[in-house]
């Protein structure tokens, strides 16, 4: 009789790794397109005035998250991406993304954006049977196996900041699937996870190491 139990675990796993890319993509961006010429918060440089990151005495989450603040760049400007907005800042107990913090930001005009996330798997949160799920499917693509390669998971050539870093998309994938975001992921002495998503709409980058080559400025300046 033949085993069909391997083939069973690597088709189950691709399917999480499906849902995973979904969720991240739908989630952790919220783009727009500005095709109205930019009738959008994040609007024109002109329009913003002084750009300024919200200080960290302002937010609802000061004492649960100012070691995940501590982490992010004081960046305004990068690359033509202006900061946008502090979200998922909850100190909700029960929230799954309390042990999360995200900077976005996005491209004046265009309405594309950079999420920049960085996950604290140290929270409680992740100790629960949810939470464990989500950071076993959250770690899949670092996995070196088919379903991540299809998927279009790359180890970077040139960075070294952290202990894990792969770029990510679809379009990097065996089979050249169809994507509008490339995204930059790492994982760190076993407990913080980084994801930095791009919004590339206009294919801007083909290949892993373009995307590398990006983002390295700013994932050179994340302080772990």
């Amino acid at each position: 009789m033949i085993n069909t139990k391997p083939y069973y675990i690597t088709m189950k796993k691709t399917f999480f790794i499906l849902i995973f890319l979904v969720n991240s993509y739908s989630i952790f961006s919220q783009s727009n397109e500005c095709n109205d010429g930019g009738n959008f918060e994040c609007g024109s440089l002109k329009d913003r005035g002084e750009i300024v990151i919200t200080a960290l005495d302002q937010l609802g989450c000061k004492y649960e998250k100012a070691h995940l603040y501590a982490m992010f760049p004081r960046i305004t400007i990068y690359a033509g991406y202006v900061f946008k907005e502090i979200t998922y800042c909850s100190s909700n107990e029960i929230d799954p993304y309390q042990g999360r913090l995200q900077f976005i930001y996005c491209m004046p005009d265009t309405c594309q954006e950079i999420d920049i996330n960085i996950y604290d798997f140290n929270d409680p949160y992740f100790q629960t049977s949810t939470g464990k799920i989500l950071k076993d499917i959250t770690l899949m693509p670092f996995d070196a196996t088919t379903s991540s390669a299809l998927m279009g998971a790359h180890l970077t050539s040139s960075l070294n900041k952290f202990n894990n870093e792969i770029i990510i998309s679809p379009r990097f994938g065996s089979i050249r699937g169809e994507s509008d975001e490339v995204s930059y992921l790492a994982y760190h002495d076993d407990r913080y996870f980084i994801q930095i998503d791009i919004d590339d709409k206009n294919k801007r980058f083909t290949e892993p190491i373009q995307v590398e080559n990006f983002i390295s400025v700013y994932v050179n300046l994340i302080k772990l």
